[in-house]
Parts: C-alpha cells; sequence; structure tokens
C-alpha cells in the first residue's frame, strides 16, 4: 500500500476509534511512523484527508444506492439491502457521528452529503413501492413517501442514537442490527401478516 493510501487508512481507523474532533495531522503521523512533513506532502491539512475518506465513502455507498436490475420482491430482500447500507455506515462511522460539525466546517462535504441523504430517501421510495405493487406492502403513496424519509433518517442519525442509549462496550454488530430492526418496525404495521411473523423470526436471529 502506497504512503497516500496509508495515510487515509489509517486516519479512518483513527477517526473510527477515537472520533475525529480528537485526531491531529500529527497522531495519524506518528500512528504511521512518519514524519508531519512526509503526510503534507501528501495532504495539506486534514480536511483534505477527511475529504479523500468521503469520497471513498460516496463511493461505496453510491454503489448500494444504485444497484442495477436487483429485485427487492421480498422482506429478507429489504433486512439483507438494509445491511449493506449499514456495513457502509459503519464502516466510515465516524463521518455520521461527526456529521453536523462536519458538513458546518466543510461546505464541498456538505453538498455531496445532502446528494447522498436524497438518494438515500429514494432508494427507499423505490423498495417500498416495489414492495407495495407486489401486495406485500399495504400503504398509499403518500404514506410510502414519509416511510421512505423515515427510513433514510433512521439510516442516518442512528449511530448517534446508539451512542446516547448503549454502553461504550456494547456490541458493535448488535447496534447495526437494532438499527436495522427499528427500521423495519417502521414498515410492519404495513406489512402482510405472513411476512410480520416473518419479521419477528428475523428479530429473533439478529436480536
Amino acid at each position: 500500500m502506497k504512503t497516500k493510501e496509508r495515510i487515509v487508512a489509517t486516519a479512518l481507523q483513527l477517526f473510527n476509534e477515537e472520533g475525529e474532533p480528537n485526531v491531529t495531522t500529527n497522531h495519524i503521523a506518528d500512528e504511521m511512523d512518519i514524519s508531519p512533513g512526509n503526510l503534507y506532502y501528501h495532504y495539506r491539512s486534514k480536511d483534505d484527508i477527511i475529504w479523500q475518506i468521503f469520497q471513498n465513502y460516496e463511493e461505496k455507498i453510491r454503489q448500494v444506492l444504485s444497484q442495477k436490475n436487483v429485485n427487492y420482491a421480498s422482506l429478507e430482500d429489504m433486512w439483507f439491502y438494509l445491511h449493506m447500507v449499514f456495513e457502509v455506515i459503519a464502516e466510515f462511522r465516524f463521518l455520521y457521528r461527526n456529521l453536523i460539525q462536519l458538513m458546518n466546517r466543510i461546505d464541498f462535504l456538505k453538498r455531496h452529503f445532502r446528494r447522498i441523504l436524497a438518494m438515500k430517501s429514494q432508494t427507499a421510495l423505490a423498495i417500498m413501492t416495489n414492495l407495495s405493487e407486489k401486495n406485500l406492502l399495504n400503504a398509499d403513496k403518500q404514506t410510502i413517501a414519509s416511510l421512505a424519509d423515515q427510513i433514510a433518517l433512521t439510516a442516518t442519525f442512528w449511530l448517534n442514537y446508539s451512542i446516547a442509549i448503549y454502553d461504550d462496550d456494547f456490541d458493535e454488530e448488535k447496534k447495526l442490527s437494532h438499527g436495522i430492526f427499528h427500521i423495519m418496525r417502521m414498515v410492519a404495521p404495513f406489512l402482510t401478516e405472513k411476512d410480520k411473523a416473518l419479521l419477528d423470526e428475523l428479530s429473533t436471529q439478529y436480536l
């Protein structure tokens, strides 16, 4: 791995573990056992490193949100899809935990993240609409649109919420599963009785 790539990988690890505000470029250089000057040769500031990390995140989340020829025709499909989304969120979790501060500080990050939020809502809307058309979801268009926005909202701010309600040593995978579970519970009242029973079965496996 090249030095430039190692800087990004090390910064991501430190940001996730210690929180972005608590990590400086000197911390990153020290962790890598390189000089600050070597780091600044590749990135002029911490915000430049964050922007590169964000671009990596943006590429991954867009791949998940814009998959082609995917037919989400069952509750299991939706559960699996949410797992893919949450896995990307977990990989770049510092972006979500420090989202407001980063958006206020880095204007171009704000613009790009807003587009991703819109994509989350649009993708959730497409899945809900697909399930409705297959008579697996009993909800009108207005309710489906509202559900899509609620799903995007919960997925975006779940990590911040989990920090408040779970102990620091609570298993990260469990946090992930709990977030998915709560999103599925939003949809549960509109499911068929068969899929409500399936949701209960899935819940025992993941919680």
